[in-house]
């Protein structure tokens, strides 16, 4: 391996940037590895205050001689990880390209040359932990191989219950024992999730729900010739289409193990005019962490391929954050999960006792298998208590003293406006940390090509959607919160969703998704109108151009404004739940509804008002008390 050769300059930017090294790395090509480049760079700056500065071209990294640390990340598989750039414990870094490759927001068409990390095999190209004041800009991110296996269906037997594919190219597979492995440079997956896209469209495919496989059911795999291969014993309950595009990314809880950019425990990150082409997990995933913004961040394969995914799960997903997460101008697509997810954490009291000066001491676990490891709570912060049967809040405490007992627990003591309740042993109680209840910005965005929803939306602080444009296989916007399943918190107290485009979303067939979709977990005999799980929702001036018949479900808001909304039937596809109200309003207080335009609607068009308190005007809707079945069972 050829040596490498940089060029540090030392200089002052002015009063902010002052005393920052400037490290230019030029590319060249007989380096064959820039990992111990970067790796040295940044050991000889353990506090940071460092500019490194990448030229035009395209840099390998391998992954033997990366930074090694393990990392518990948030909905993703924990475990020891090789790191490109391992920022830990440093302050006022940028790490600065010549531009994303294939990056236009306005045109969405192939860029300029620019900077390009092209990673092989096992590795997390960035790391941010115990950091403040971190850039990343400039830069696209790819991997050698895809992280899902794909081919094109070339042919269907249902008596066989077999498809044919023809393998894309860029695929790297194996058969043994009658069994398909895929994988990369040291990595491979067993086939076992999946999902079936339109290749014209790019979308997954309609109704693709009969096309699912269970993933716990092993397929006989024959390779008919190289690159062609049967596979036996489908359970699905229909077969996809010739032509249609088959999409495998191996078992669950073994396939998020290498996400693309990871924040944690960090403050003021921004990360500007990226792409990541592909990544073995979430594109970008930040917990505990405080402020921070996206722009002109985007995921998708390129436009030369005839790939229909490249990220394997979130485009972005914030978890416990702190300050503003802030979107702007972002693209997201062809990832199999949604474009964000800002929430907290729900942890499980397990147990409570009496400690001393009346507080309670707390032996706490997490409720979900890909939360353990999480950052959940500091001295001095502010917890709530939830009844796990109702999503009641029962009081609130301060932290006085925590201390980590394992990967999934917590001791926690906390001074409680409701000590009672918490040594209650009839009672099942969560606790969440509203300390770091985010606010967000999410501005000029675009969602499409994707598995699952465009946003979800569990946070406390102020949210603003505006001028977005979504188009996802499920919901467009998912407001929930739950304490027995994902364990994902919390109440909303006020979220704005203005201005924004719904196209045809809700294609998957797997259940009704609405666009609007707020639907805590609350069993139905511990609902009522004595308290609202979520307070403040308006959805208004949108323009919602979709095939199926709701739009909107709401249940436990306490205020609820539909207002100047553009309604109409897209007639793109034939409803996959029809007859559903349009809109769906359950145990809500305050509702407005008025101003919204029906009139390119379906002629039989009904609200669905269960249990509401105070409801003004309807838009002209003839007004029901029949609500989705579906949701309203959960």
């Amino acid at each position: 391996m050829k040596h490498f050769n940089i060029l540090l300059i030392l200089f002052c930017f002015g009063f902010v940037s002052c005393g920052r090294q400037v490290v230019k790395v030029a590319y060249d090509p007989d380096i064959e590895d820039y990992t111990p480049v970067v790796r040295e760079i940044l050991e000889n700056h353990p506090g940071g205050n460092l500019e490194i500065v990448f030229g035009q071209g395209t840099y390998p990294f391998y992954p033997e001689l990366a930074a090694s640390k393990y990392l518990a990340v948030s909905n993703n598989d924990n475990g020891d990880k090789r790191v490109v750039f391992l920022i830990e414990g440093m302050r006022n870094v940028i790490i600065r390209g010549a531009g994303a490759t294939e990056m236009d927001y306005n045109t969405h068409n192939q860029g300029q040359d620019g900077t390009e990390f092209l990673l092989h095999g096992s590795l997390v190209p960035f790391a941010v932990y115990a950091s403040s004041d971190i850039r990343i800009e400039g830069v696209s991110i790819d991997y050698d191989y895809p992280w899902t296996f794909e081919g094109e269906v070339i042919a269907n037997d249902a008596a066989a219950r077999s498809i044919t594919l023809k393998v894309l190219p860029e695929d790297k597979y194996s058969i043994r024992d009658g069994e398909l492995f895929f994988g990369g440079y040291d990595w491979e997956y067993p086939l076992a999730e999946n999902i079936v896209f339109d290749r014209q469209t790019r979308d997954p495919y309609y109704n693709t729900a009969l096309y699912d496989h269970a993933s716990w059911e092993k397929l006989t795999a024959i390779e008919i010739e190289k690159g062609i291969v049967e596979l036996r014993g489908l359970t699905s309950r229909s077969f996809p289409p010739v032509g249609s595009i088959w999409d495998n990314k191996g078992p669950h809880a073994k396939n998020r193990h290498y996400p693309g950019i990871f924040i944690c425990r960090s403050e003021n990150v921004v990360v500007e005019d990226v792409h990541i082409f592909r990544s073995g997990a979430m594109a970008l995933i930040a917990e505990y962490s405080k402020d921070i913004t996206l722009r002109n961040y985007s995921t998708a394969v390129r436009r030369s391929s005839s790939r229909m995914v490249g990220v394997s799960a979130d485009a972005t997903h914030f978890v416990d954050c702190g300050g503003t997460v802030t979107l702007e101008n972002c693209l997201f697509e062809s990832m199999l999960d949604d474009a964000s997810n800002v929430h907290g954490t729900y942890m499980k009291v397990d147990k409570a006792t009496a400690s001393a000066d009346g507080r309670v001491l707390l032996k706490t676990s997490f409720g979900h298998c890909q939360q353990e490891g999480n950052v959940f709570a500091e001295k001095g912060a502010e917890l709530c208590f939830i009844d796990r049967a109702s999503l009641r809040r029962l009081g609130d405490g301060v932290v006085t003293d925590i201390r980590r007992t394992g990967e999934n627990s917590y001791e926690i003591e906390v001074d409680s406006d409701c000590p009672d309740m918490l040594l209650d042993e009839n009672r099942s109680i969560v606790a969440g940390n509203i300390s770091m209840g985010a606010s967000a910005v999410i501005r000029n965005c675009i969602v499409r090509h994707n598995r699952a929803r465009s946003l979800l939306i569990s946070t406390p602080g102020d949210v603003l959607i505006e001028g977005c444009d979504f188009a996802s296989m499920m919901a467009g916007i998912r407001i929930c919160g739950d304490a027995n399943f994902w364990f994902e918190s919390g109440p909303t107290d006020n979220v704005v969703i203005k201005g924004n485009r719904f196209r045809n979303l809700g294609i998957g067939g797997h259940s009704p998704q609405a666009i609007l979709q707020i639907d805590p977990v609350i069993p139905v005999e511990n609902r009522g109108n004595d308290a609202y799980y979520h307070k403040n929702v308006v959805f208004e001036d949108n323009t919602i151009e979709t095939f199926d018949s709701q739009v909107i479900y709401a249940l436990s808001v306490g205020n609820m404004t539909i207002k100047g909304n553009r309604f109409v039937d897209s007639g793109t596809f034939k409803p996959l739940f029809g007859g559903l109200p349009v809109v769906d309003l359950l145990y809500c207080g305050n509702v407005t509804v008025e101003g919204n335009d029906f009139s390119e609607w379906k002629p039989d068009a009904v609200i669905s008002l269960h249990n509401c308190m105070d409801v003004s005007d309807l838009s002209g809707l003839e007004a029901v008390d029949e609500p989705n079945p579906y949701f309203y069972k959960n």
